[in-house]
């Protein structure tokens, strides 16, 4: 089972639906990307123009910096782990 797992060091700022800015930290399950939200988590998506979408149509992430976070072809954000280990 793949569970949450924080990715550690990594942070996303986060424009919410009343335009409210907030900092979080940033989650993996397997290779997807996520960020805390209401008690539960949503999925970062790919980036159309200046933000990545999320699994909630109206919450964005402006930017996040997170080592081992790649993205795919499609666009959505990745975790590597090998590319994490690679790095150090």
């Amino acid at each position: 089972m793949n569970l949450f797992t924080v990715i550690d060091d990594a942070v996303a700022i986060v424009r919410l639906k009343n335009g409210v800015q907030k900092q979080t930290k940033m989650y993996s399950r397997g290779d997807r990307v996520f960020i805390p939200h209401g008690g539960g988590y949503l999925r970062i998506t790919a980036k159309f123009g200046d933000t990545f979408g999320t699994s909630h149509p109206d919450i964005k992430v402006e930017e996040f910096e997170a080592a081992g976070v790649l993205t795919d072809r499609i666009g959505h954000p990745v975790f590597r782990a090998a590319a994490l280990r690679a790095a150090a």
